[in-house]
């Protein structure tokens, strides 16, 4: 059996308190240390990757438009996947910064995807009888819009979509 009586005698040391005199200078180190430290964003990364995962949005979007139903909630979902992708290119997950560009890319995924959605019902409904592209389609689709009824169903499913969106960003922005 060993002898350990020489290490109860000596004090634990649990933490080394710094020598006030060798500490001169660097009170900013330790100040910092407590302090959260400062994520690196990168913003136009972000930006970018905000825009691949909206057209991500709009192009589920734009299927779900093609089956029938209100595409509506995925205004829902291009808000949540641009926000998605702001994060992860830009390697902030929570600014403010990335919230409104993240919005705004939103807002013109689902502006886009409605607009080709349209297009493409009039390429779908005209495509044999004027043998007309889907390119020609997006083409006319100004022309269409001038309809009194045809812009109604439009802003009602643009409004839809915008408000569902609009949903998305509020509860980003209260966790904020």
């Amino acid at each position: 059996m060993e002898n350990h009586e020489n290490d109860r005698n000596e004090t634990p040391t649990y933490y080394e308190m710094p020598d006030p005199s060798s500490t001169q200078g660097q009170s900013s180190q330790y100040a910092s240390a407590l302090q959260p430290e400062q994520v690196h964003e990168n913003v136009i990364a972000g930006a970018v990757g905000a825009f691949l995962f909206a057209l991500i949005g709009g192009i589920l979007y734009f299927i779900v438009y093609q089956f029938g139903y209100i595409a509506g909630i995925c205004g829902l979902i291009i808000v949540v996947l641009s926000m998605f992708g702001y994060g992860l290119f830009s390697g902030n997950k929570s600014s403010l910064k990335g919230t409104v560009i993240a919005i705004i890319m939103s807002i013109l995924s689902i502006v886009l995807a409605e607009y080709l959605s349209l297009s493409y019902v009039i390429y779908d409904v005209y495509k044999t009888d004027l043998s007309i592209t889907f390119f020609e389609a997006v083409q006319m689709t100004p022309d269409f819009l001038s309809e009194p009824d045809v812009m109604t169903a439009f802003l009602k499913d643009l409004g839809i979509a915008l408000v569902l969106g609009a949903v998305a960003s509020a509860g980003r922005l209260r966790r904020r």
